[in-house]
């Protein structure tokens, strides 16, 4: 359903406020990680919220943000007009989506000095009213956290959550939010347990009432899969064990849950290998036989990323990533979508929003020469620079205030001290202070 409160306009917005004068506003989320997102299925739309990034302007978000996903039309972000008073801008927090009582409910998270959190807040999600609403759940509660894995029960008309991260401490304890009774109480599960972890993904089985926790890490980093039977009572850990190309060890991916063909995806993240190594792999588990499987899409693959949100959008059979980062200098503003319909080749689509966010196009390089050209939604200070398949920086070429919204420059293929790149696989990125992209390309001599 769409709201007829909200004007809609795909370049920029311009908002009068009587004694405050004219004020531009951008109309794409900026480039961040650790944010979250949920669909919200009675209005067909993904919202997106929070987040932080430490490039340019060390920023930590509170903003939402609607995808309306109607097929039809392209997939378009718009600010989303809230009334109430607000979270604290906050990253690492957990969401998920009350159908029941359609709101997103979010737990926890950090927020600027790195203060951890255990609030609890509503996100009233009527199409035209939406609202935001603290709650103040009685009993004793968990402690402040991060990177919690959660979920909604339906029946239970509860927030369940697992785990989560405090100043170098990782839980293991169960605890649940009643939202009838609006008390906390520990669920104490006895017998095997997953070791403790944050930024497990996570996912409710509603077919087989359980939640279903995979990999994560703590001082360790896993690949495990555990399943938590949700009986009231009898609640349970049991470790499963899957078959077939099975993800890595790894953390801070992004991941979606398809509830109608009971598959889990998951995107990315990174692991340790002798060092700190960002992946950009997508894996598929068939919860039914238990059967992971790598997908290996074509199309415009994004770039290797910690911190994306996912979300599977059930309406279009299509998965999200939004943002990400890697290492503390290099955010990501783009959306990717990638159809998994049972038909159709797996590509990865980037967001089609020429006139909204910045784009970025790259003819196929000579054999001396790459040329760029980029159009921006507005004048603004940019950055452009090539990376390697590594992520290093290979030249800086162009730093400062452009007067035109479009615009082009042709690279030589020298690196930063003049010398002739070699063959291979790179990534032109283009920053500003509200977003970044990039694109890959490939030098063969």
């Amino acid at each position: 359903m769409k709201s007829n409160k909200k004007i809609r306009f795909l370049i920029i917005l311009l908002v009068f406020g009587f004694g405050y004068g004219l004020e531009w506003k951008t109309l794409y989320p900026n480039a961040r990680a650790n944010a979250s997102m949920i669909v919200d299925s009675i209005n067909q739309r993904i919202i997106l919220f929070g987040g932080m990034t430490l490039r340019l302007n060390n920023r930590i978000y509170n903003d939402v943000w609607e995808l309306p996903l109607d097929t039809t039309q392209p997939y378009i972000w718009f600010p989303l007009s809230v009334s109430g008073n607000s979270p604290s801008p906050r990253y690492n927090h957990s969401a998920v989506y009350d159908q029941v009582h359609q709101r997103m409910l979010v737990f926890g998270g950090m927020i600027s000095g790195g203060v951890l959190l255990n609030e609890v807040w509503a996100l009233n999600l009527v199409a035209g009213s939406e609202s935001w609403e603290r709650l103040y759940p009685a009993g004793a509660s968990p402690v402040p956290r991060q990177a919690t894995s959660a979920i909604y029960h339906p029946t239970r008309n509860s927030l369940i959550l697992f785990g989560g991260a405090g100043d170098y401490v990782w839980y293991n304890d169960l605890w649940e939010l009643n939202l009838d009774s609006m008390v906390w109480r520990e669920i104490i599960v006895p017998g095997q347990r997953p070791p403790p972890r944050n930024y497990g993904g996570v996912f409710f089985d509603a077919n087989n009432n359980r939640m279903i926790i995979f990999g994560g890490n703590s001082e360790v980093f896993y690949n495990d899969l555990w399943s938590l039977d949700l009986t009231v009572g009898n609640e349970h850990w049991t470790e499963l064990h899957p078959t077939g190309s099975i993800p890595s060890p790894r953390t801070n991916f992004a991941y979606g849950y398809d509830r109608a063909n009971n598959k889990f995806y998951v995107f990315g993240g990174f692991t340790i290998q002798g060092g700190m190594v960002f992946l950009n792999d997508l894996y598929e588990l068939d919860i039914t036989t238990l059967n992971w499987t790598q997908i290996t899409p074509s199309g415009d693959l994004p770039v290797e990323r910690r911190n994306a949100a996912g979300v599977y959008d059930f309406f279009g059979n299509n998965f999200f990533i939004f943002g990400g980062d890697q290492y503390y200098d290099l955010y990501f503003g783009e959306t990717y979508f990638i159809h998994l319909g049972t038909t159709d080749t797996p590509e990865w689509q980037s967001q089609p929003i020429l006139n909204v966010a910045p784009s970025l196009f790259i003819n196929s390089p000579s054999s001396d020469l790459v040329r760029i050209r980029y159009t921006m939604p507005k004048i603004c200070n940019i950055e452009i620079k090539i990376i390697d398949a590594n992520g290093r920086i290979v030249k800086n070429l162009f730093a400062g205030s452009i007067n035109s919204t479009s615009g082009a420059l042709v690279w030589n293929m020298n690196n930063n001290s003049g010398k002739k790149v070699g063959s291979g696989v790179y990534y032109c990125l283009l920053e500003t202070e509200d977003t970044k992209i990039s694109k890959k390309f490939v030098i063969a001599k």
